[in-house]
Formats: C-alpha cells, structure tokens, sequence
C-alpha cells in the first residue's frame, strides 16, 4: 500500500503536464450539470492541495487548472441550459431530478444573478444553477464574468484546506510514515461517514418510506400478517404485542443468518482478510495515536453505554417521554442480549490472546451503535428535515471512531466489527421505525441534547480517570526481554537488532547506527558534559516558530519519531557554533538485557536536523540524509570515556541513504 503511494506521487512528480490535465477534468466534472452530484469533487481537490503540500504538484499552475475546468464545465451547464430552455425540465436526466431542478430555480429567483456566484460555493446547486442560468436566458457575457470571478476565489477555498493538512502529513511523516498513513485513513472514513449518511438521508429515506407504506397496504390483504406488519407501521395499531413477537422472530433470524455466516466466512476470505487488517493495524501503532484510540474504546464500554442509557432514560421518564424511554431501552437489552448469545454460540477467539473473552460479534460495536444511533434518532426525529444528516453523522462518527479503535488496539478482527455493526443497526432499524411511526409525545430536543453532552462528559471523564491508565497497559502488546551476555552481543546480536527505524514497511530512510548498553542517566550526564542538551518539550511557543521565516534553528521543536510503535526514550542534541544544522541522538529500548552488568540494552539513530521550507508557510526540522558524519561525531566522545567499538552491517545496506553501514557499540564501564 504504502509502495503504491510512492508511486502515485512520483507518477505525479514525473507527469506535471498529464496531472494537470486530470486536476482540469475533475473540476470539469465536478462543474457539470447533474453529473458534479455524483463526483467527489471537494474531496478530490482537498487530496490535490495536499499534494501541493508535499511538493508532488505546483500552486499556481495547480490552481489554473482548477479555475479553468469550472469555468469550462459551468459553461458547458450554461449552454445546455441555453439550448433547451423550458423542456430543460422533461428532457433526460432531468426529468428524474425534478427537486433539483425546482431548487435551482427557487434559489435563482431568490438571487438573481448574484446566483450564479453563490452556487460556485454552495454543493446542493452548484452543479444545476448555470444550466438554470441559460435557461432563464441570463446574458453570455455576463455569466461569464460573474462566474470566472466565482472561480477564482473558489479554487483556493477548496485546494487551500488540503494544503494545511498537506502540510500536516510533512510534520507528521518526520514522527513516523505510519502517522501520516493514519491521518489519511482518518479524513477518508471522516468524509465517507458524513457522505454517507447524507447520500441515505437524501436518496434512501424517502424511498424507503414509499416501500414501507406499500408493505403496510399489502399487509393489510393479509390477515396473518397484518397485527404484526400494522404494529409496526401503522400508527393506528398498537404496537406492544406485535413488536413483541417480531422482536422474537427476527431475534432468532438474525441470531441464526449472523451465526451461520460467520463460521462459514472464517478461514476462507473474511479470515484472510481478517488476518491482513489485524497485522496492518498492528504495523501501524504510535504512541499518541493508541492513546487516542485508548481513549475513544472507553466511550464504547461496557459500563459507560449502561450509564448513558440509565441516566438518559431517567431523565425522559421524568419529563413524561417513556415512549422514547421505553424503545431506547429496548434496542439495548435486544442488542445486549443477542451479542451475547453470538459470542458464546460462535466462541470465535480474538486476534490476541492477552484479551479474554470471545470474540464475535464486537460487543463495543454493537451495543454502542444501538445507544448512541438510537439516541440519534431520538433527536433528528424532532428536527426539520433538512437538518437531520446533522445528529446522525455525529453518532456515524462516534460509532464509527469507537469501531476503528477496536480494530486498533487489536482486540477484535474485521468479521467481528462487520457482525456488530448489522445487529446494532438491524435494532435500531426496526424499534426505530416503529417508534417513529406511532404517535409520542414531543421531546424538548434542546434539554435533551444539552443534559445528554453533559452526562456523556461527566460519565466518560469518570471512566478515563478510573480506567484510562490501567487500560494503556491492558491493551498494549506484550514485550519479552531476551538476556544476552556482552559477547553474545558483539559478536551477532547487533546484527539482529533493526537495520532501520521500523516504520511504514519498505520505508528505510533512517539506519539504527548506534547501541548502548548501560544506563541513560550515565550516557546523559557524559554527553551533558561536552556540551550536549536534552531536547525541550515541545510547547505552544515553541510551536509557534514554524512561522517564523529565519527562525533560530534552537528554537525550533523537535518532533518526537516513532520505532516499532515507540517514542524515544533518550533525545539529545548537539549544535556546533555557527553550524546550520543540530546533532541530535535518540535511543529507544531493544528489548534485551546484558546478563553480565544488568544493563539494558539500547538501539538508535545519530543524524543531522536541518531547518525545512519545504512546507508552505511552515518552518521545520528535518532529518538529513548524513549518517556517518554524526555517528563519527557522537563517536569521539564517547571512546575517550566508554568502551566502544566499530561494526559495520554487510550489503545490501552499506551504501544506502548516504549510510556506509557502520554501527557504534558502545557500552558503559564497570565502577
């Protein structure tokens, strides 16, 4: 994966020309009349500003392009508009988009020429208000001036936003690739989740609510049928006993399809894939990024869920809303209860062994989803329509980050996260229709979403204050210390040790050129001696220097990097008087332990930092590509005062990244 995106950038790098041509056609497309609802086109120009951040593309002549394909694509829309006028409304594909269409005209009509340059900004119409333009007869010349004008101020709104977090992904490829892989990820399942809900709200609902009306006609033909169709769509119906024995029926359906499916998917394509996610997550881990992950598993606890619903539930019973109440309640204890019954019928084992418990369907998943969709519901139920996509995107999210986190931490496979996401959602389909059919009383929304963030803080600040700690250490991978004696060591064991940082698989920028076996404080104390310093923890201040055109290159922060999921343990710099550049040492834990003195054995890197302007705007540290210079540098001080001794690796890594393959051991001396 990550040796494809190489690819792609340098494809990018190597064809300005081509790429050009293909940033024009997707604002073109992104510009047409009806076919820019289908096309990604802000998601898709947010990707080209973060390729400008990292040098792949140029601005100007990325933002010519941009310009020039939604001004040629708006006139396309304005001339097809122009040659059809009125029978704009009959002809394909309008004809299947007469919403639209009346929305472009509403908003013409409103606005006048002015339109045509708030649409460039507005993605409900922008792809429909210049045929509406032509087709009200707007002048040519006119329309075009106001709409080159549009486009000039729109491409940067939607390029510039890539850019920052273009310019992210640089600062955080300098911590770890694996960080910027996880950026990426993040704003991909951020914008699906958000498109998704929107594409269901705009286009599936309202046909789904034609298809249940036609069942409930149909079931009324029906006299088997009909109690148990009617309690749960028609409002009329009481809907106690019917939804009681439904719940039943398709509690035991669901409980059978989910079972089957599972043990007939495990091991064959779903373990595969199982499998090539869990190590992928695995190969991904950073320290804050877990922590985070850490944190957002707590809001899909067990107990955190259990609160939510008993606080939120006490509370809409005290303001008369049991109705609400009731159902929500119901979608957990049926969630609840068939997760459970999955897990000890399916007795799926989870990826690690550390985590007991069964592992399928994800109790996280499930449950969460049915409290917090069903809680979603509650409250768009009692919005207009059109903003409705609001409060079930933040629970999208939510559930979403709470099932990404499982995956994560490695505590539950693919198939399992897939499991609990069609039960949480099937009950909260199913008591949500029914609820949203039948008459009950209104909700004070506002009261209620205030007194639901309120108890959310307060109960999730609880449970990271009992548990967040404890946790850190429950779902961290185990760690075995190999005892080696200090020959073992200088004669093989070095060698086994990492070539490179472990980061990205396939991404060797950065050799290991130095191990130590002894103490920290004794190595920090000798090089405090020669002048060298402990890095500075990175502060809002110190931050701020990245704006600084000339900044004094000590006063720049130095970013933590990230080996085999681990910061460093030891960060140490060194600055030659009038040298443009910093000595900087970092040493993280090899996980072994020399019998002979019982120190611990440590790994790192001796490089170069020079100041970056590679990103716009921003000024940074980067590692350079010299790894010799420093390690003889780091070297001479420590032979005078520990023993030391110079290997050197063999091919294919002598040579690479201006390293020629030497490695500094260097251990402390007995008292």
């Amino acid at each position: 994966m990550e040796g494809l995106l190489q690819d792609v950038l340098t494809w990018i790098a190597l064809h300005p020309l081509l790429s050009g041509l293909l940033i024009f056609i997707i604002a073109l497309l992104e510009s047409l009349v009806v076919i820019g609802l289908l096309i990604p086109g802000a998601f898709l120009l947010f990707g080209v500003g973060a390729l400008i951040a990292t040098g792949s593309l140029q601005l100007y002549p990325t933002l010519a392009w941009t310009i020039a394909g939604a001004i040629v694509g708006d006139s396309i829309s304005f001339l097809i508009g122009r040659h059809y006028h009125q029978r704009l409304r009959v002809v394909w594909p309008f004809n299947h988009y007469p919403a639209l269409v009346n929305r472009g005209i509403d908003f013409f009509y409103r606005h006048g020429g002015k339109s045509v340059f708030m649409a460039r900004f507005v993605g409900p119409v922008r792809p429909i208000v210049p045929a509406i333009a032509g087709m009200m007869d707007m002048g040519g010349y006119r329309f075009l001036l106001v709409d080159t004008i549009a486009s000039l101020l729109w491409a940067p709104v939607y390029i510039l936003p890539g850019m920052v977090f273009g310019a992210s992904l640089g600062l955080a490829a300098e911590v770890a690739g694996r960080l910027v892989v996880l950026l990426v990820i993040f704003a991909g399942i951020t914008w699906l989740c958000v498109e998704l809900v929107r594409i269901i709200g705009r286009l599936v609902q309202p046909r789904l609510s034609a298809l249940l009306e036609r069942f409930l006609e149909w079931s009324r033909q029906h006299p088997l049928i009909n109690p148990l169709a009617g309690s749960l769509l028609d409002p009329y119906h009481p809907e106690a006993r019917g939804l009681a024995i439904l719940s039943v029926l398709f509690f035991i359906t669901l409980w059978l399809l989910l079972l089957i499916s599972r043990q007939v998917l495990h091991g064959g394509f779903m373990g595969d894939m199982d499998n090539y996610i869990h190590h992928f997550m695995l190969e991904l881990r950073t320290p804050y990024i877990y922590q985070l992950n850490v944190f957002i598993t707590l809001l899909g606890s067990q107990v955190m869920l259990a609160l939510v619903l008993a606080t939120g539930s006490l509370w809409l019973l005290w303001q008369g809303c049991s109705k609400a109440a009731f159902h929500w309640i119901a979608v957990y204890v049926c969630t609840g209860i068939l997760t459970y019954l999955l897990k000890f019928s399916a007795q799926i084992a989870r990826p690690v062994e550390f985590y007991g418990g069964y592992s399928f369907p994800s109790a996280h998943t499930a449950i969460g989803l049915a409290v917090y969709g069903f809680l979603a519901l509650l409250v768009a139920r009692e919005l207009p329509r059109k903003q409705r996509w609001l409060p079930y995107s933040v629970a999208g999210l939510l559930i979403t980050a709470i099932a990404f986190s499982r995956l994560y931490l490695g505590v539950h496979w693919l198939s399992d996260i897939l499991g609990g996401a069609c039960l949480g959602l099937f009950w909260v389909a199913l008591i949500g229709i029914a609820y949203d059919r039948h008459p009950a009383p209104q909700l004070p929304v506002r009261r209620f979403l205030v007194v639901t963030v309120i108890m959310m803080a307060v109960i999730g600040s609880w449970q990271v204050q009992q548990r967040f700690r404890q946790d850190l250490v429950h779902y961290a991978q185990p760690v075995e210390i190999r005892t080696i004696t200090l020959a073992e060591w200088q004669s093989h064991y070095w060698s086994e040790l990492p070539v490179y940082r472990v980061d990205l698989e396939g991404l060797n920028e950065q050799p290991m050129n130095i191990q130590w076996a002894g103490s920290l404080d004794y190595l920090e104390q000798l090089l405090a001696a020669q002048g060298w310093q402990p890095a500075a923890a990175i502060s809002a201040s110190s931050l701020m220097n990245w704006l600084v055109s000339e900044p004094d290159i000590s006063s720049l922060p130095i970013l933590p990097q990230v080996h085999d999921g681990q910061h460093h343990d030891l960060l140490m710099t060194s600055r030659s008087d009038g040298a443009k550049r910093l000595t900087v040492l970092r040493l993280w834990p090899a996980n072994a332990e020399i019998s002979d003195s019982g120190q611990q054995l440590w790994t790192g890197t001796v490089s170069y930092l020079y100041i970056d302007h590679s990103i716009p705007l921003i000024t940074s540290l980067s590692t350079g590509k010299e790894f010799d210079a420093p390690l003889f540098e780091i070297g001479s001080i420590l032979a005078d005062r520990t023993a030391t001794r110079m290997l050197k690796r063999t091919p294919p890594y002598a040579g690479e990244n201006g390293w020629d393959g030497q490695v500094l051991l260097a251990w402390q001396k007995p008292p």
